[in-house]
């Protein structure tokens, strides 16, 4: 029996270059599988760093997206850039009410946002041990250590939800609006 095992291996393997899942088990043997090879170090490292690139490229995007949506809605960036000495206060004036509409529009349409303390500005609040210094601004006497007790200068501004529209594919995302050409 071992001699014709030895043979009929023999020939498979020389005639199919390996062994049948048959004769491995007659041979009381496995099939070793290859190593799954994964990425090396620098190829981890690129993909990380490929990565981070796209995401901060696309955090770029994203606030020119906002700016020009901004601009589309309401012309900021035209009431911005403009020079408005020349105008009169009552110009000026109802430019920004039209401006102040538009944009508050687009922040309701795209953005969600609320306020970091909820109080009313001018009333006493508490700022506890442990607070996160990128939310509240500690501003005047600032001595010892909290929990402080001072005056809500502003209630600040935390966004809670983003609405943004998806990035176009094609053409410059970096084009805050396009120059526009009347032809006659």
């Amino acid at each position: 029996m071992q001699i014709g095992l030895a043979i009929k291996a023999f020939f498979t393997i020389l005639f199919n270059r390996t062994l049948s899942d048959e004769l491995l088990a007659s041979l009381k043997l496995m099939r070793q599988l290859p190593a799954p090879t994964g990425p090396s170090k620098e190829e981890v490292d690129k993909m990380l760093s490929d990565a981070a690139k796209k995401r901060e490229e696309e955090g770029r995007t994203r606030a020119v997206q906002l700016l020009a949506i901004l601009q589309r809605d309401s012309r900021l960036v035209d009431f911005i850039c403009e020079d408005i000495k020349q105008y009169s206060d009552a110009q000026v004036g109802a430019a920004v009410r039209t401006l102040h509409e538009g944009c508050q529009q687009v922040l309701k349409k795209y953005l969600q946002l609320e306020p970091i303390i909820s109080s009313p500005e001018g009333e006493q609040v508490k700022v506890d041990t442990g607070f996160d210094p990128s939310t509240i601004k500690l501003i005047g006497n600032v001595t010892g250590k909290p929990p402080l007790k001072g005056t809500l200068l502003h209630r600040g501004w935390k966004v809670v939800k983003v609405d943004m529209p998806a990035l176009s594919e094609n053409g410059d995302n970096y084009v805050v609006a396009p120059a526009e050409v009347e032809i006659a």
